[in-house]
Protein backbone atom coordinates (compact mmCIF):
# COMPACT_ATOMS: atom_id res chain seq x y z
CA UNK A 1 0.00 0.00 0.00
CA UNK A 2 1.62 3.70 -1.15
CA UNK A 3 2.18 5.68 1.52
CA UNK A 4 -1.18 7.52 1.78
CA UNK A 5 -3.33 4.60 0.05
CA UNK A 6 -6.30 5.76 -1.21
CA UNK A 7 -9.33 3.30 0.39
CA UNK A 8 -11.41 1.37 -1.81
CA UNK A 9 -14.90 0.42 -0.53
CA UNK A 10 -13.71 -3.24 0.50
CA UNK A 11 -10.99 -1.01 3.09
CA UNK A 12 -13.71 1.26 4.21
CA UNK A 13 -16.01 -1.91 5.01
CA UNK A 14 -13.07 -3.65 6.54
CA UNK A 15 -12.51 -0.40 8.53
CA UNK A 16 -16.04 -0.15 10.11
CA UNK A 17 -16.16 -3.58 10.88
CA UNK A 18 -13.15 -3.49 13.16
CA UNK A 19 -14.62 -0.16 14.76
CA UNK A 20 -17.39 -2.18 16.00
CA UNK A 21 -15.26 -5.16 16.71
CA UNK A 22 -11.81 -5.55 17.06
CA UNK A 23 -11.80 -8.81 17.93
CA UNK A 24 -13.82 -9.94 14.71
CA UNK A 25 -11.83 -12.93 13.26
CA UNK A 26 -10.35 -12.48 9.67
CA UNK A 27 -13.02 -15.42 8.93
CA UNK A 28 -15.87 -13.48 10.39
CA UNK A 29 -14.82 -10.52 8.36
CA UNK A 30 -14.25 -11.73 5.45
CA UNK A 31 -18.42 -13.23 5.47
CA UNK A 32 -19.42 -9.81 6.38
CA UNK A 33 -17.27 -8.33 3.11
CA UNK A 34 -17.92 -11.15 1.26
CA UNK A 35 -14.13 -11.87 0.27
CA UNK A 36 -11.93 -14.79 1.42
CA UNK A 37 -10.23 -14.71 4.75
CA UNK A 38 -6.92 -14.31 3.50
CA UNK A 39 -7.55 -11.52 1.18
CA UNK A 40 -8.81 -9.89 4.38
CA UNK A 41 -5.77 -10.54 6.27
CA UNK A 42 -3.90 -9.05 3.78
CA UNK A 43 -6.17 -5.87 3.69
CA UNK A 44 -5.65 -5.90 7.40
CA UNK A 45 -2.28 -6.21 7.27
CA UNK A 46 -1.61 -3.46 4.71
CA UNK A 47 -3.68 -1.05 6.78
CA UNK A 48 -1.61 -1.29 10.05
CA UNK A 49 1.55 -1.06 7.77
CA UNK A 50 0.33 2.13 6.11
CA UNK A 51 -0.28 3.42 9.43
CA UNK A 52 -4.21 3.99 9.23
CA UNK A 53 -4.66 1.21 11.65
CA UNK A 54 -2.31 2.29 14.66
CA UNK A 55 -3.74 -0.31 17.11
CA UNK A 56 -6.32 -1.93 18.80
CA UNK A 57 -7.77 -1.68 22.11
CA UNK A 58 -10.57 -2.66 24.57
CA UNK A 59 -13.51 -0.05 25.21
CA UNK A 60 -14.01 0.23 29.06
CA UNK A 61 -17.13 1.41 30.58
CA UNK A 62 -15.72 4.12 32.73
CA UNK A 63 -18.33 4.59 35.07
CA UNK A 64 -18.62 0.57 35.84
CA UNK A 65 -14.59 0.84 37.07
CA UNK A 66 -15.84 4.16 39.26
CA UNK A 67 -15.14 6.53 37.52
CA UNK A 68 -18.15 8.42 37.60
CA UNK A 69 -17.25 11.78 36.71
CA UNK A 70 -15.94 13.44 33.33
CA UNK A 71 -15.03 16.86 33.59
CA UNK A 72 -13.87 19.52 30.65
CA UNK A 73 -11.73 21.90 31.42
CA UNK A 74 -11.33 25.09 29.07
CA UNK A 75 -7.66 26.57 29.82
CA UNK A 76 -6.39 29.86 29.30
CA UNK A 77 -2.58 30.35 29.27
CA UNK A 78 -0.71 33.50 29.96
CA UNK A 79 1.14 33.57 25.97
CA UNK A 80 1.53 31.64 22.92
CA UNK A 81 4.75 32.04 23.21
CA UNK A 82 6.72 28.11 21.91
CA UNK A 83 7.81 27.72 25.57
CA UNK A 84 4.81 28.21 26.84
CA UNK A 85 3.19 26.12 25.23
CA UNK A 86 5.66 23.34 25.41
CA UNK A 87 5.48 23.70 29.28
CA UNK A 88 2.07 23.44 29.64
CA UNK A 89 1.41 19.96 26.63
CA UNK A 90 4.67 18.46 28.36
CA UNK A 91 2.86 18.95 32.31
CA UNK A 92 -0.13 18.00 31.09
CA UNK A 93 0.81 15.02 29.23
CA UNK A 94 2.65 13.85 32.39
CA UNK A 95 -0.91 14.40 34.28
CA UNK A 96 -1.97 10.89 34.99
CA UNK A 97 -5.76 12.14 35.28
CA UNK A 98 -5.73 13.20 32.12
CA UNK A 99 -7.78 11.45 29.24
CA UNK A 100 -7.32 14.03 26.71
CA UNK A 101 -6.33 17.40 26.19
CA UNK A 102 -6.63 19.46 22.15
CA UNK A 103 -5.06 22.53 21.61
CA UNK A 104 -8.00 25.03 20.35
CA UNK A 105 -8.39 28.11 18.41
CA UNK A 106 -10.88 30.88 20.12
CA UNK A 107 -11.15 32.18 23.55
CA UNK A 108 -9.16 29.83 25.25
CA UNK A 109 -6.16 27.65 24.67
CA UNK A 110 -7.17 23.88 25.86
CA UNK A 111 -9.12 21.72 26.18
CA UNK A 112 -8.52 19.34 28.84
CA UNK A 113 -10.61 15.86 29.61
CA UNK A 114 -10.35 14.55 33.15
CA UNK A 115 -11.80 11.39 34.68
CA UNK A 116 -12.43 11.03 38.08
CA UNK A 117 -14.52 9.17 40.61
CA UNK A 118 -16.59 11.96 42.18
CA UNK A 119 -16.66 15.41 42.95
CA UNK A 120 -14.57 15.29 45.90
CA UNK A 121 -12.06 13.04 43.68
CA UNK A 122 -11.93 16.11 41.18
CA UNK A 123 -11.42 18.55 43.78
CA UNK A 124 -8.20 16.54 44.83
CA UNK A 125 -6.96 16.31 41.04
CA UNK A 126 -7.71 20.20 40.42
CA UNK A 127 -5.62 20.56 43.50
CA UNK A 128 -2.48 18.25 42.56
CA UNK A 129 -2.53 17.94 39.60
CA UNK A 130 -4.43 21.21 37.39
CA UNK A 131 -3.56 23.87 39.70
CA UNK A 132 0.53 23.17 39.20
CA UNK A 133 0.17 23.17 35.67
CA UNK A 134 2.99 25.93 34.03
CA UNK A 135 1.45 28.98 32.13
CA UNK A 136 -2.12 28.66 33.28
CA UNK A 137 -3.68 31.94 33.79
CA UNK A 138 -7.48 30.36 33.39
CA UNK A 139 -9.42 27.33 33.66
CA UNK A 140 -13.02 27.17 33.59
CA UNK A 141 -14.54 23.16 34.11
CA UNK A 142 -17.68 21.71 32.95
CA UNK A 143 -19.26 18.78 34.15
CA UNK A 144 -20.64 16.59 31.88
CA UNK A 145 -24.26 15.32 33.08
CA UNK A 146 -24.66 12.65 30.40
CA UNK A 147 -23.18 11.35 27.77
CA UNK A 148 -24.84 11.56 24.68
CA UNK A 149 -22.76 10.47 21.68
CA UNK A 150 -20.13 8.51 22.83
CA UNK A 151 -16.52 8.49 20.62
CA UNK A 152 -17.03 7.25 17.29
CA UNK A 153 -15.88 7.69 14.09
CA UNK A 154 -18.61 9.65 11.54
CA UNK A 155 -19.72 6.75 9.13
CA UNK A 156 -19.31 9.50 6.50
CA UNK A 157 -15.72 9.35 6.72
CA UNK A 158 -15.61 5.76 5.66
CA UNK A 159 -17.78 6.44 2.78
Amino acid sequence: MPKDPVLDRIDRRLIALLLDNARATAFTLAEAIGRSATAVARRQRALEEAGIITGYAARLDLARLGCQTTVHIKVTLESQRIDVLDAFETAIAASPSVVRCDLMSGSYDYLVTVRARDLAHFAQIHRDELSRLPGVTQMESGFVLKEVVAPRLPPALLE
